[in-house]
């Protein structure tokens, strides 16, 4: 499958990734009618095997298996869509996504009717959802032949359109929901604080410490420095952890120096990136959205084998293509 280059996806699938996160998000966001027809107390993600490199999904989709409380099993795909701009064609691809997932069904000795499949895009990008919610609608409309086109509905959860008092839950998905609808905003410096607070009540496990962690490491690497500088977010961190108990306070100092650290080394990226930005721009012109996902948070090595390609290669797509082995 494709690497997780961007640092919005690693974070969304280290937070909705945990079964337990998963299932509050999507009992509470999904429509009534919906969560009512499934036992939430048995989602747990699909077998490996329906995830090999035939199925090729989004790397930051993730796949639920659910029982139906009237009997029988289901599917519930999420897909993250994060960029700042929409994808037109998102019809299109759940639904190709649906074949491949019936399609691995199959191969797996399942028979019968198809199992249902509830597709849900999660949205934190800064541009509006204009596209439809069904996959009928990218089709040409001749009303004769209405009939034989699908509508393949997906349901949409668009942070955007959110007031912060509508984005609850536990903690992890709480933080997580906030960060992600503010990450692109100019508002985040001024959110941050209260966001950071509410780790406060994390119960310092281990695994609660991990999600301190990885939401700090998310921040450190996905804020833009117009939003949130590096010295800010040391501050707030400094500030809010301190009153969250010893262990808090360990993992806000030595995140600290790891932050001071990364610094140094992130400059050295975010120039390189930029480099590679120009480049691109010399040999192919005006760079699609898609590329500056792409580049955001690419690691060292990666950037050095993307501009080896850059000079040879006939388009971007060769460029960023992935290589086995």
């Amino acid at each position: 499958m494709t690497a997780l280059n961007s640092p919005h996806d690693r974070f969304f699938k280290a937070v909705f990734g945990r079964t337990e996160v998963a299932a509050e998000f999507l009992e509470r966001y999904l429509p009534a009618t919906a969560v009512q027809a499934l036992d939430w107390k048995t989602l747990r993600p699909a077998k490996d095997s329906f995830l090999d490199p035939e199925l090729a999904l989004h790397p930051a989709d993730l796949l639920y298996t659910v029982d139906l409380r009237g009997g029988g099993t289901g599917y519930v795909h999420v897909l993250f869509e994060h960029k700042s701009y929409v994808e037109s064609r998102i019809g299109l691809d759940l639904l190709r996504y649906r074949v491949r997932i019936w399609e691995q069904w199959l191969n797996a000795g399942n028979s019968g009717r198809l199992p249902v499949i509830v597709p849900v895009v999660v949205h934190h990008g800064t541009a509006t959802w204009r596209v439809s919610r069904q996959f009928a609608d990218e089709v040409e409309d001749v009303p004769a032949l209405r009939a034989y086109v699908p509508a393949c509905v997906y349901h949409l959860i668009d942070l955007s359109g959110y007031r912060d008092d509508e984005l609850q839950g536990a903690v992890m998905l709480h933080t997580a929901l906030l960060t992600l609808k503010y990450i692109f905003r100019n508002e985040l410096s001024e959110r941050l604080p209260e966001i950071l607070g509410l780790l406060r009540d994390l119960a310092q496990s281990s695994m609660g410490l991990d999600y301190v962690r990885t939401l700090l490491r998310y921040l450190a690497q996905a804020a833009s420095i117009d939003r949130l500088t590096g010295e800010q977010l040391r501050q707030v961190v400094k500030e809010t952890l301190s009153g969250g108990g010893e262990l808090m306070l360990t993992i806000a100092e030595q995140w600290e120096q790891q932050a001071m650290e990364r610094g140094i080394e992130r400059g050295i990226e975010q120039g390189e990136a930029r480099l590679l930005k120009q480049l691109l721009s010399w040999r192919f012109g005006a760079l699609p959205p898609w590329v500056e996902s792409q580049l955001a948070g690419a690691r060292p090595e990666r950037l050095e084998a993307w501009a080896k390609r850059a000079l040879d290669a006939p388009d971007l797509a060769t460029v960023f293509a992935e290589r086995s082995g």
